[in-house]
């Protein structure tokens, strides 16, 4: 039993927690399935996310930004934002993800406390983040993300035991955020040892509507796409969009903080009209 588990965790390979594309299970299985527009969701294959954070990555260290400095990422649920997040950690660079809901004076205080020498966002957030320099997703201008990113191969920086992969800063509810600082090591092990329990889980969809500053949303989209299974991700929590897309994508993970759950599982109409069965 102990050398199956072995084995299969070590389906994840990478040593750098932003580098989990794997060819030889993604490749061009969808990986994400973005529903920012629910109209028209955007699919992403596991080697065109691959693809993007390489040419964000390359884009870090084309403005100068060294190893070790910390970017930070405001934004709601996207795509991209996962796509620099994933950058930022192949770069060897430090990923700062802040509560988009927090007052500006938290904010304020994030973005000075981790040392942060750009930031990531989209456009309803950009005028928080006045005086740092950033790139925004919804500009198609100069600073926008389109422009940013160079397109080609990047070779993800090999971390040290102990490095720096994020900061995660808790909400503040007993005084200022603290940071925690997390290791690209650390969570390398969580992931294989989560996916010890059933490799491989490319048949997975697994849905994601916690904000992606959250653990349980981050850890999730890092499982889905280290796993080599697909992340569903909403842009926010709302109970009953929650419960449509289970139904619409066939999503076989569900996760969440309990009251997410539990209003959720308010929606009478839609627990007896909806097709949930694919959940596992």
């Amino acid at each position: 039993m102990a050398a199956q588990a072995t084995a299969a965790g070590a389906g994840i390979a990478a040593y750098n927690l932003g580098a989990l594309f794997d060819p030889r299970l993604g490749g061009d299985r969808v990986g994400l399935i973005d529903c920012r527009d629910w109209e028209r969701p955007r699919r992403y294959s596991h080697r065109e996310l691959d693809d993007l954070a390489n040419a964000c990555a390359n884009g870090l260290v084309g403005a100068g930004l060294e190893r070790g400095d910390a970017v930070a990422v405001l934004a709601a649920n996207r795509a991209e934002f996962l796509i620099a997040f994933f950058a930022i950690l192949r770069a060897g660079m430090v990923a700062v993800p802040i509560d988009h809901r927090l007052p500006q004076a938290l904010i304020d205080f994030i973005v000075a406390d981790a040392a942060v020498r750009l930031a990531f966002c989209d456009g309803p957030r950009r005028a928080r983040l006045a005086g740092l320099p950033v790139v925004d997703y919804d500009d198609e201008g100069g600073d926008g993300f389109a422009r940013f990113v160079r397109p080609g191969p990047f070779a993800p920086v090999r971390p040290g035991t102990g490095d720096a992969a994020m900061i995660l800063y808790t909400s503040g509810s007993t005084g200022r955020p603290k940071g925690a600082v997390l290791t690209h090591a650390g969570h390398l092990w969580a992931l294989r040892t989560r996916a010890a329990a059933g490799w491989p889980f490319t048949a997975e969809r697994m849905l994601v509507a916690a904000p992606l500053h959250h653990m349980n949303a981050l850890c999730t989209s890092l499982f889905a796409l280290g796993a080599s299974a697909c992340a569903v991700l909403l842009p926010a929590f709302e109970p009953r969009r929650y419960l449509e897309a289970v139904a619409r994508f066939g999503c076989t993970w569900v996760t969440g903080v309990p009251a997410m759950l539990a209003l959720a599982l308010r929606e009478n109409d839609l627990l007896e009209a909806l097709d949930l069965s694919a959940v596992k």
